[in-house]
């Protein structure tokens, strides 16, 4: 525990931190009241002056609001949390801390835990503090015929999801850093595989390797449902959760590795 607290303190007394919140939060609002917008231009039956997909107006009243509380808190945390993460660990190595993190904490094992579950801890906050700021802005500005839909129950239910995938990122984002110990190596690597995703390259190469991609195979675990030929919510969440023990287990791996190379010259 000791660790994790001298870990979140790292993070936290970081300019680079806040400064990234700010923005993350900034990104976060934005999204929330352009998705309001659009919503309630749909339930007031204007479609046609926003030129919407056909799929967005044929959601359901429930799936319109479920995606609304998804939507804002989704994209900024997905997007932007495991880029910040990136920049953030980077600074380990960057400014010579972890020879005096070594120095401090000689047991391997105790600063790659405290890393982990720090981030942990930080990028689950920063997405219920981002799920809270939209549910208030949903609260407040949607239309009032969907407000009926908007519960406690669905906001923590959909907000429990995009924490599982934003955990499952940052702990990759955490892993790149720790294989290049360059932020902006790691942050390449994290943008090529979103741009590949959002591509749809793969989907023409092998459908099969696709749905291995965080955003496309567990796409209906986040949604709450399955649409077109996309994996099962289940398939999703197991996805997401084996990723995420992987990464973690080879970070351990890489620390290990490393701690009896440092043995050897040492």
């Amino acid at each position: 525990m000791k660790n994790i607290r001298s870990e979140l303190y790292k993070i936290v007394s970081l300019p680079l931190f806040w400064m990234g919140v700010a923005i993350v939060i900034g990104i976060s609002v934005f999204f929330t009241f352009q998705n309001i917008q659009v919503i309630n231009a749909i339930a007031n039956g204007h479609t046609e002056i926003l030129m919407l997909e056909d799929r967005t107006s044929q959601l359901t009243e429930f799936q319109t609001v479920r995606d609304a509380i998804l939507s804002s808190p989704y994209q900024s945390s997905i997007l932007f949390s495991p880029i910040l993460f990136a920049l953030i660990l980077s600074t380990e190595y960057k400014f010579g801390q972890e020879s005096l993190t070594k120095l401090l904490t000689p047991k391997w094992q105790t600063v790659l835990t405290g890393q982990i579950c720090s981030g942990i801890i930080v990028v689950s906050t920063l997405t219920i503090v981002l799920s809270l700021i939209n549910s208030a802005m949903l609260y407040v500005m949607l239309d009032k015929t969907l407000q009926n839909y908007l519960s406690l129950g669905l906001v923590l239910e959909v907000t429990l999801r995009i924490i599982i995938f934003a955990i499952t990122l940052t702990l990759l984002s955490m892993f790149l850093v720790k294989i290049t110990r360059k932020a902006i190596a790691s942050v390449i690597i994290i943008v090529s595989l979103l741009v590949i995703t959002l591509s749809g390259i793969l989907r023409v190469l092998s459908p099969t390797l696709e749905h291995l991609l965080p955003l496309i195979g567990a796409k209906s675990f986040v949604f709450g449902r399955v649409e077109n030929n996309n994996p099962s919510e289940m398939y999703g969440l197991l996805l997401l959760l084996s990723q995420a023990s992987i990464v973690t287990i080879l970070m351990y791996i890489k620390a290990w590795y490393k701690n009896q190379k440092d043995k050897k010259h040492g």
